[in-house]
């Protein structure tokens, strides 16, 4: 299976890579600084994504990258709706005219944060920008015959690299800094590694429609850095608990947002893995990176 991996040089995309099963013939994409073994793949220019498509001519299209700061999202509009929502349907596009199957990955901004967590079927009501372009991007996938949107949240890896919460937290209290982390914002974190095996099994089952792939934890963000502070031996004294508007940013937040796993462990067989054993794997593969 010819499988082509779009921002295959962020966490997810990478992990979604890393893990493929051997026997797929796998095209990874950057956009921005380049990456060894990786081919430049600009999602918003539709001639180049046409003309990436005519070479690799994917059985699959796994679309992780994205426009992902929410707060610049609000004042860079033309650039969110660029990448987050033009850039979908040049793929959707050209996934029609090859036959691809489309995989979107989505988020669990699309709700509004009232009632979480969410399941698969539950209404999204966007509250900022970047959240109302994510879910023009589900919505532009829906239309393609073949599709699998993926809804996940929160997602951290072992990667030191990455700007996730888990690595943020780990920097900046070993370097003896202080952070101010919201006790009212709830979600359900996710590891990239076990959210690119949550994709790749329901790839490999044939799967179509929404399935949400995330932690099976809900809990709120302050709580998540007191126990990566206890993993990791670090010092909880430097997080000081704060509710949300004290953070002054500019997009609004789902405050209880998240999503429920029940699905994909039901049709997928797979377990979702809770935060202390997502970052328990986190600190083995630091540790035997060093």
């Amino acid at each position: 299976m010819k499988v082509i991996i779009i921002g295959a040089s962020g966490q997810v995309g990478g992990a979604i890579m890393r893990l493929a099963p051997k026997d797929w013939e796998t095209t990874g994409t950057y956009s921005g600084k380049p990456k060894p073994g990786l081919i430049h793949l600009d999602v918003s220019n539709r001639k180049e994504v046409f003309e990436v498509f005519e070479k690799v001519r994917p059985d699959v299209a796994i679309l992780s990258a994205a426009f992902t700061n929410v707060d610049l999202c609000e004042t860079d509009k033309e650039r969110a709706d660029a990448v987050n929502v033009s850039g979908p349907l040049n793929i959707c596009d050209a996934s029609v005219k090859h036959g691809s199957k489309m995989v979107y990955m989505s988020t669990d901004y699309v709700f509004d944060g009232e009632n979480g967590p969410y399941r698969e079927d539950d209404a999204p009501n966007p509250l900022g920008y970047y959240a109302w372009t994510k879910l023009e991007g589900e919505r532009i996938t829906a239309f393609t015959p073949n599709h699998l949107i993926i809804r996940t949240t929160g997602v951290y890896s072992a990667d030191p690299d990455s700007l996730n919460f888990v690595m943020q937290v780990i920097k900046r209290l070993g370097a003896g800094e202080s952070m101010r982390v919201p006790s009212d914002q709830y979600g359900t974190p996710t590891l990239a590694d076990n959210l690119a095996e949550g994709i790749l099994t329901l790839l490999t089952l044939g799967k179509t429609g929404i399935f949400n792939v995330a932690g099976s934890d809900f809990m709120d963000r302050y709580s998540f850095s007191l126990l990566i502070a206890d993993i990791f031996g670090l010092d909880k004294t430097l997080i000081t608990q704060i509710d949300t508007p004290s953070l002054g940013q500019k997009a609004r937040r789902p405050l209880r947002a998240g999503l429920i796993v029940e699905k994909i462990e039901k049709e997928a067989g797979i377990k979702m893995v809770g935060a202390r054993e997502g970052l328990m794997f986190v600190k083995e593969r630091l540790n035997a990176s060093r």
